[in-house]
């Protein structure tokens, strides 16, 4: 590994995959660390005899390699070695940007850890094909460490853009996604890199960040400009306190990514979607121009409205269609909550099946560059709490009564509601920590709260279309999770899974993909409480833009893995050889530390 080391003899007791071991030239004796390579595309990796103590391991060496034209992705799931006082007694090295596999002696590392220092799910790149991970352990005992490694292919993280000069792209497809440079690896200071992304007559370019960490000396800028004219105008400012943009236009937009020294700091970068997406969103041809209500968010966050105020906007006494058109700023949600619902229903008509031949309101949500139906109601039959995943949400009011009819009865005819523009998912009272990093991602710490509350965004109400939500658990280290559902409406049907275009719920105790734990969803639903198998746990809860239902509301806790054990012993005594005294003794004790 060192030019100038040699490998004495294979490790004894480590179980890894596969295990190649390399002996190169010796110049000197007088430096000499074992070496392992790992020379596969994806397995696991831990510290020597894991999980036994990690102690006395002078100098050792995992040299993880991947083919031509890949890079390697370490994600580590557990990490502790002794704690830093001052400097590391043990602790590993990573060195991520080796070119051939090999480093100089006494070469500085890219990075050190001991500690509690790399937190579990944490992932690291290699620049290149070649990752070098150093062990050196003191006497000391520590519980060591365990993670899993992949190889990537490059191409994975190529902007999909047409590079016209040395980091200047244009955009030619529909739908793309940019990279920052050498993007997941750091980029290298001093960068300038411009994306030019060119006006469609009829589109507007809708641009919504994956990852944004640019670091604290770079900025990105995002300007605003008509083709044939060379003046623009700058419309977003990313400075690295912001970690999320979210920009639409229909004009050209020309994004300008500009660093300084990025050598200690380390940051990724960026990673930008973008989609031309339809300008005008089509509204139905039968609906009156003279009964449509356009609320925007740029005026007020938050009202009231009722069919009383659309009616206003047309003199018909006709059966007519009203519309009402809620439209925020491109980062924006939708909520709408009716607080009134009650439209005339003729005495000869039945409403259990069907609402088109009377009174009825539909609501439609936009699903990339179209409009999806949600349901239409009608009667009493009260809408549930609505939420858009995106920033248009629209409202149809179909009368095929005459106004004078509706006003002639004694009833309270029409509906009335309160909407809401966010631009979150209005899950404060839920005490997560939000990801702000990720779209729909929630962080439960057992340092901060032993137990709790989850529930799926606008619960009770009909969850929104086309999300993915991560709910994350961290416990200690001799902790699990336990997971209850008290509720439990996720649409879909059979397996849950894409064929089916169901909805799903999935358990994950590792955060890479774990095809092995099965989906929630309809009638597969949880029969019982979920229990981790670690102190780390991911729940992910994912939406798809056809169906829709009112999700899931759960309780967590936090438990020691002694007292999960207990609680999973199934006592049997014989009744005929043990007196009622001694069993009803056991059942009493058996229930002590399941509450306890």
């Amino acid at each position: 590994m060192f030019r100038r080391a040699a490998v004495e003899h294979l490790l004894q007791n480590l179980l890894l995959p596969l295990l190649i071991f390399s002996k190169l030239s010796e110049s000197s004796s007088e430096h000499e660390c074992k070496c392992v390579l790992f020379n596969v595309t994806s397995g696991n990796f831990q510290s020597p005899e894991f999980p036994a103590p990690l102690e006395g391991v002078p100098c050792l060496f995992y040299h993880f390699q991947a083919p031509p034209d890949h890079i390697i992705r370490l994600t580590f799931d557990v990490f502790q070695l002794p704690p830093r006082i001052g400097v590391c007694s043990s602790s590993i090295m990573l060195y991520d940007h080796s070119i051939d596999g090999l480093i100089e002696f006494g070469e500085r590392a890219d990075f050190e850890f001991c500690g509690k220092e790399i937190s579990s799910g944490r992932q690291f790149f290699s620049k290149e094909q070649h990752f070098l991970l150093q062990i050196t352990s003191a006497k000391e005992a520590s519980r060591g460490f365990r993670g899993s490694f992949l190889a990537i292919p490059k191409k994975n993280f190529t902007s999909d853009a047409v590079e016209m000069a040395e980091c200047s792209y244009r955009v030619e497809k529909q739908k793309a996604i940019i990279y920052s440079p050498q993007y997941p690896y750091y980029y290298p200071s001093k960068v300038n890199c411009t994306y030019h992304i060119p006006q469609r007559k009829g589109f507007q370019i809708v641009i919504n960040s994956i990852v944004m960490d640019i670091g604290r000396d770079a900025i990105l800028q995002i300007f605003e400009s008509v083709e044939g004219k060379f003046e623009k105008r700058l419309i977003e400012m990313v400075t690295s306190v912001q970690k999320s943009i979210y920009v639409s236009s229909t004009s050209s937009l020309l994004i300008y990514f500009s660093a300084g020294n990025n050598d200690v700091e380390r940051a990724v970068g960026f990673v930008i979607e973008l989609q031309y997406s339809n300008a005008v969103w089509s509204q139905s041809p039968e609906a009156a121009s003279d009964c449509q209500l356009n609320v925007n968010s740029e005026n007020f966050k938050e009202g009231q409205l009722s069919s009383d105020k659309i009616g206003r906007y047309t003199s018909s006494s006709l059966p007519t269609k009203c519309q009402i058109v809620l439209q925020g700023y491109p980062n924006e949600k939708i909520s709408v909550k009716f607080t009134h619902f009650n439209l005339y229903v003729p005495d000869n008509k039945n409403v259990t099946k069907r609402c088109t031949e009377v009174d009825n309101l539909s609501a439609d949500v936009r699903v990339g560059s179209r409009l999806s139906r949600i349901d239409e109601w009608c009667g009493k039959r009260t809408p549930p709490n609505l939420m858009s995943s995106s920033n248009l949400l629209q409202l149809e009011y179909n009368t095929k009564s005459s106004k004078a009819i509706r006003e002639s009865t004694n009833d309270d005819i029409g509906f009335r509601l309160e909407y809401k523009f966010h631009t979150d998912w209005n899950m404060g009272n839920m005490k997560a920590k939000v990801d702000k990093r990720k779209e729909c991602r929630f962080s439960f710490n057992s340092s901060e709260h032993t137990n709790g509350k989850l529930w799926s965004a606008n619960y009770p109400g009909l969850y929104p279309r086309n999300v993915y939500c991560e709910y994350i658990f961290h416990g200690r280290n001799d902790q699990v999770v336990h997971i209850h559902f008290e509720y439990f409406d996720i649409e879909g049907f059979n397996q849950c899974d894409e064929t089916t275009q169901s909805d799903y719920i999935l358990f994950s105790n590792y955060q890479t993909h774990d095809r092995t734990n099965r989906r929630f969803c309809g009638k597969t639903a949880p029969k019982g409480p979920i229990l981790s198998e670690s102190n780390y746990f991911r729940m992910i809860f994912s939406t798809n833009d056809i169906f829709d239902a009112t999700g899931f509301y759960a309780h967590y806790q936090f438990i020691t893995q002694e007292k999960s054990q207990i609680s999973r012993v199934k006592l049997t005594i014989s009744s005929s050889q043990t007196p009622f005294s001694v069993i009803f003794f056991v059942i009493l004790f058996s229930l002590f530390f399941v509450i306890f």
